[in-house]
């Protein structure tokens, strides 16, 4: 009964982070095709670049402190440290605005000492003072974030993420179509929009008194210390190294073959994050507070077992998204960002591939999550990263951005297996070798017959592949694994019940 609570908790879980994922894949289709008409594909190759910059530099703002508060978070709720909660709160809050404002003017003002020839581009240096603004803002918004998790609070994430997107959208939809079409005026209406999203996020979490505010005299010294000692390990191997497998490639591809490939690489890439967010993100980000509260309150055997179940729900997930967006991105990718993207297709496949097998370090790490063991993480996320960069170093002057993307899914491959590897030794997780053998047959059965569908004819084309790649998919894994007919049953009993409340509805 545990392990069905819990994984009844996790699917409700991720659909709540599902859910905000897919409005803001939502807006994102507003965006994606204005962006990548109002731009040239230089310009959208300079935005990648400094979307890249930020990422790394908030990351480093943030010195690994929100992977302690899911830590320390349980501990302390659960009565096993020596910490208090206002001292949590204090400590990691205040600790993360100090850096990230150090962290923010490094950038800001080196931007114009370095010499112009690193960047390539004058208006850069204008981007990232614009932009440098976003690292205390971001680093802020991750604290409140990590604190919801933390406390399983999602549908209030649901909701905050949601009316965050959306006001995004609109600032920037009214500063590039009716002020000034420039990179400038897009980075301005992103800093307006994600400022006062966090202010109202701050008053949402304050104003009924149950969350202690921070204080000055609750910073505790000796908890900051553990928390740097915790987080900084996962910021350089986890965190920092995971940015470089993710967005290194940017930098190898504008140095080595131009900002117009970069450009085409990063349409096809952000294409795949938008699936990325709705389906494979949502599930880790639900799962880690889950069996880190498991592990607290009721031990390894439960977590275990738990952690196996859900990967091998997750795989059953994972496969068809990877044989789906293989399908249908080649007439996906030029229907929203425009023919002058077709050229980019074949860098699909490869990159939400590798954004799956990503998809699961959560859970094949557990172990190394659960017992702290973030210099393993860092070891083992750092050589990845440099395998990433050689890699790409080696593919993309023979095959280009193709080459960046094969990079992609053998680095993320090396990362889970290693990190499974090391995790079992702390907790035991089976992977779920024969759920992946046959999702993974049943996901290229579909394909193998989707894509003969309607060819060339782009939205309707991919309307026509999903509608019938998905029941195609769900009733061949019906028959041949034990796991997806429970998700099937599961499913119809819970429309069965929602249907039945609607009929008792008055």
């Amino acid at each position: 009964m545990a392990q069905s609570s819990a994984l009844k908790t996790l699917a409700v879980q991720a659909s709540h982070y599902s859910v905000a994922s897919l409005f803001g894949v939502i807006a994102g289709l507003v965006t994606f095709p204005l962006l990548t008409r109002v731009f040239s594909v230089a310009d959208y190759g300079v935005m990648n670049l400094v979307a890249a910059t930020l990422t790394v530099s908030v990351a480093v703002g943030k010195v690994g402190v929100q992977h302690s508060i899911l830590r320390y978070e349980s501990e302390i709720r659960a009565g096993k440290g020596r910490y208090t909660m206002p001292e949590l709160y204090s400590t990691t809050q205040i600790g993360m605005l100090c850096t990230a404002a150090f962290v923010m003017l490094v950038v800001g003002v080196g931007a114009y000492l370095v010499p112009l020839s690193w960047l390539g581009d004058g208006r850069v240096r204008k981007l990232f003072s614009i932009a440098s603004f976003l690292i205390v803002v971001q680093v802020a918004e991750s604290a409140f974030i990590n604190f919801l998790r933390a406390e399983q609070k999602t549908t209030l994430l649901m909701k905050y993420n949601v009316a965050k997107k959306y006001l995004g959208l609109g600032l920037i939809l009214v500063a590039v179509l009716w002020l000034s079409s420039t990179l400038a005026s897009f980075y301005t209406a992103t800093l307006v929009s994600e400022a006062t999203a966090v202010a109202a996020l701050a008053v949402v979490l304050y104003r009924t008194g149950s969350r202690p505010l921070p204080a000055l005299a609750q910073f505790s010294r000796p908890l900051y210390r553990e928390l740097l000692s915790f987080g900084i390990p996962m910021m350089i191997g986890y965190e920092l190294s995971s940015i470089v497998l993710a967005v290194g490639d940017r930098y190898v591809i504008a140095g080595l073959i131009g900002k117009t490939p970069l450009g085409l690489y990063g349409a096809a890439y952000n294409l795949c994050q938008y699936v990325q967010a709705v389906v494979i993100t949502s599930v880790g980000q639900a799962v880690m507070p889950i069996y880190i509260k498991m592990w607290d309150e009721k031990g390894p055997a439960e977590t275990s077992a738990f952690i196996t179940r859900s990967l091998r729900t997750y795989a059953l997930m994972a496969a068809p998204v990877v044989a789906g967006v293989a399908a249908v991105g080649p007439e996906l990718l030029p229907a929203l960002a425009s023919e002058k993207y077709a050229s980019a297709a074949p860098v699909l496949s490869w990159v939400i591939a590798g954004m799956a097998v990503d998809g699961a370090n959560s859970m094949m790490g557990a172990g190394l999550f659960i017992h702290r063991k973030t210099r393993v993480i860092m070891a083992i996320v750092l050589s990845c990263a440099v395998l990433n960069i050689g890699l790409n170093l080696a593919l993309v002057p023979r095959v280009g951005i193709v080459g960046s993307a094969i990079a992609t899914l053998v680095s993320y491959s090396v990362a889970a297996f290693s990190l499974a590897t090391a995790g079992r030794r702390l907790l035991r997780v089976a992977i779920p070798w024969t759920t992946v053998l046959r999702a993974g047959l049943g996901a290229g059965f579909m394909y193998v017959v989707v894509t003969h569908v309607l060819p060339g004819h782009r939205l309707f084309t991919v309307a026509a592949r999903i509608a019938l790649g998905a029941p195609l998919y769900v009733v061949l894994m019906t028959l041949v694994d034990a796991d997806a007919r429970a998700l099937v049953r599961r499913s119809i009993a819970r429309l069965r019940g929602s249907r039945g409340m609607g009929r008792e509805a008055p």
